[in-house]
């Protein structure tokens, strides 16, 4: 393809992504992701993106590629100073963030909606987030299922102090104890969103611990991190990993035997239905009063029994939006 013809392609797909209805005056809302460059957070920008083409909004979208509060509060902070009419928000830290959004929602009349990741008192106008606990618990019994109701499990978290993902390995853990006393748990390892660290503790753990037979993990960088580990000390399909989210190469590896199960949640609705409400919000279609804290998009466990669902295919992530 010569330069010319692929400026072209680029000149004439842009002009159809910014076809539509006309943006309002403004009607800027700006997004700040939890982080970037991972499928989880590309699907939710492709929910975003179609909700704001479709309702004639100006959509900013903008993370850090690490899940760090130091990171994101300048990108937050630059988002403010664009003065936009309504904001979405993947809070990186549940109480640093706080007064802030209080600020924005009370003071600033900017309605704020959170997505993902929550604060610890509800200042937003609503929470969108998965019921992690619940989630955990699908996890949980998956990972009985797996290894037969017995043996030493791992739980390879993201960090104690976001709450969301901390509810993920806590979920896990009430339903183990509540219903599977022949599982011992291991103390949660926390590698943060890195995931050659998650590989290391996956690695160290495996040595420590030669009864080791499944592994549960909590989001998508500490699945890669742990499916490498695994594989690497040639325990593919022997250790049962149980993992949140379905990333394209997830899902490959679910159909190869990497995974058991993946927990799936429904970014793509996040990123739809927050841009939504915040648009509503503005134009005085729906009253912040009436809505509840949180609102729970759906979820769904995936196996190689209904990988090739109709209703689980439509749910799973994507690397790039269409």
């Amino acid at each position: 393809m010569t330069k010319r013809l692929k400026y072209l392609t680029l000149t004439l797909s842009l002009t159809t992504i910014l076809a539509g209805p006309a943006l309002a005056a403004g009607e800027k809302i700006e997004f700040v992701a939890g982080m970037v460059g991972i499928p989880f957070y590309t699907t939710m920008e492709c929910g975003a993106r179609d909700a704001a083409k479709e309702l004639g909004v100006e959509l900013n979208w903008q993370g850090a590629p690490q899940w760090d509060i130091n990171l994101q509060m300048p990108i937050l902070q630059a988002a403010i100073e664009r003065d936009p009419a309504g904001m979405v928000l993947a809070p990186n830290d549940p109480d640093a963030l706080i007064s802030i959004v209080d600020d924005l929602v009370k003071n600033k009349k900017i309605p704020v909606v959170t997505v993902d990741g929550s604060l610890n008192q509800p200042v937003d106008v609503q929470n969108m987030r998965t019921d992690n606990l619940t989630a955990g618990g699908l996890a949980a019994e998956a990972m009985a299922e797996a290894i037969g109701g017995e043996g030493t499990v791992l739980i390879v978290a993201l960090n104690p102090g976001v709450v969301g993902n901390q509810q993920r390995a806590d979920g896990f853990v009430n339903v183990i104890k509540e219903k599977y006393p022949k599982i011992t748990v291991l103390p949660i390892e926390y590698p943060g969103s890195d995931q050659n660290k998650a590989a290391e503790v996956v690695a160290a753990a495996i040595q420590a611990n030669p009864d080791l037979k499944g592994i549960y993990t909590t989001h998508s960088n500490a699945a890669v991190g742990t499916s490498s580990a695994v594989i690497g000390a040639g325990l593919g399909g022997k250790i049962k990993i149980i993992a949140y989210d379905a990333d394209p190469q997830q899902v490959r590896d679910l159909k190869e035997g990497v995974y058991d199960a993946l927990v799936v949640q429904s970014p793509y609705l996040e990123g739809y239905d927050s841009v939504k409400l915040v648009t509503q919000i503005i134009r005085g279609e729906v009253d912040p009063a009436t809505l509840e804290d949180v609102y729970y998009p759906p979820m769904l466990v995936a196996t190689r029994d209904n990988i090739d669902s109709p209703d689980v295919k439509k749910a799973l992530y994507v690397d790039a939006c269409p």
